[in-house]
């Protein structure tokens, strides 16, 4: 008897401990979500935006915001001319690789005020295929003959962001002088009390041009990545308030059936009553975790299960036709799908281990 608790007591130090492993996991991963994808409104069109890169760049300083040109997929050549490698390239204002949250490993985003004319930004995996050999010096590249410097490489990001991302370096450039290229997306710095498409109206009133296109709102992707590491834990919680109702139940069973003096019975009934409110206490705290973002949520009946799967099927199917290749809305899905994995491993795990907890430790 005496093994068997010790059995289930160490059964449930290690589920315990895998549980609250994926929970930091989970926490980790919404964390880079937010470190690796824009905190903005995001408005696009595959197509173009009616308005090009270069009269988006006349209006950075009025607003917060960026902008990347329609891209083209085009080669590079190092300047032997040894290797071509297939890239996707994007004009962008000199604003982007921060709105972008590009992190550099070298060098850094290009300004507005930089002279040189043909400058590039790249990935670091493409830095490695284009230049395997160490150069301290300036790095120079070749796009369609001509020569281009490398001011930045910024990393590719984690594994999550890897798999959400085409399968193609992007490389950003400086927009030319008279340039047309229509811008393909805006990102728009969120603004707290603002709905995303408040923020569309007050920019396209700003540049005094109608901006249709489609609309990603990022920063609520951010909060849903939170919402789902809390809801986790909500789930988790919800063992012990289930637990010390239990507990406070079969406490008043055992007074309504044992035959005990007045004074004992009434102490047995305020703790099992005590217990049970310090349940509902804790049931309230835990519904505190509980902050969906109301854009996710269906207007008459919360509990409708269909309004969900339609708008996750919504979701995919967007994320399978945009055919963009830098796609932040597929980006950050890949790293909402990972968290809801890991949450929905750690909760029954955290739930298997504190029943076997109990048992070892023979509380009841």
């Amino acid at each position: 008897m005496r093994k068997r608790k010790l059995r289930f007591f160490i059964c449930g130090i290690i589920q315990l401990s895998v549980s609250v492993f994926f929970f930091f996991a989970a926490a980790f991963v919404s964390g880079n979500l937010k470190n690796y994808t824009p905190s903005a409104i995001e408005l696009y069109d595959t197509k173009g935006l009616n308005i090009s890169v270069a009269q988006a760049s006349s209006f950075v300083g009025q607003g917060n915001f960026a902008a990347a040109g329609t891209g083209e997929n085009i080669s590079v050549t190092d300047t032997g001319e040894n290797k071509m490698v297939s890239v996707y390239y994007q004009e962008t204002t000199s604003n982007y690789g921060e709105y972008a949250k590009l992190h550099f490993c070298e060098g850094e985003y290009f300004s507005a005020v930089v002279s040189e004319e043909n400058v590039v930004v790249i990935p670091e995996s493409l830095l490695k295929e284009l230049f395997q050999e160490k150069n301290e010096g300036k790095k120079r590249l070749y796009i369609n003959g001509e020569e281009f410097t490398v001011c930045g490489v910024y990393e590719d990001g984690d594994v999550l962001t890897q798999l959400g991302s085409a399968d193609i370096p992007v490389i950003y450039g400086k927009i030319p002088e008279n340039s047309e290229t229509l811008a393909e997306h805006l990102l728009i710095k969120a603004e707290e009390g603002k709905t995303a498409g408040q923020q569309q109206q007050e920019m396209a009133a700003m540049m005094k041009i109608p901006l249709e296109g489609e609309v990603n709102d990022l920063e609520w992707l951010h909060q849903l990545g939170d919402s789902i590491l809390l809801l986790g834990v909500f789930f988790a919680g919800l063992w012990f308030v289930l637990y010390l109702c239990v507990f406070s139940y079969k406490k008043l069973m055992s007074v309504y059936e044992n035959k005990e003096n007045a004074v004992q019975r009434r102490l047995n009934i305020i703790f099992a009553v005590g217990i049970f409110l310090f349940a509902v206490i804790g049931f309230a705290l835990l519904l505190q975790l509980v902050q969906i973002p109301a854009i996710y949520l269906p207007e008459n009946n919360i509990f409708d299960v269909s309004y969900y799967g339609k708008e996750i099927l919504n979701g995919i199917q967007q994320i399978n036709t945009d055919g963009r290749v830098k796609d932040f809305s597929r980006i950050c899905a890949v790293y909402l799908g990972a968290e809801t994995m890991l949450v929905v491993v750690a909760v029954p795990l955290f739930w298997a281990g504190c029943q076997k907890l109990r048992k070892g430790l023979k509380v009841l």
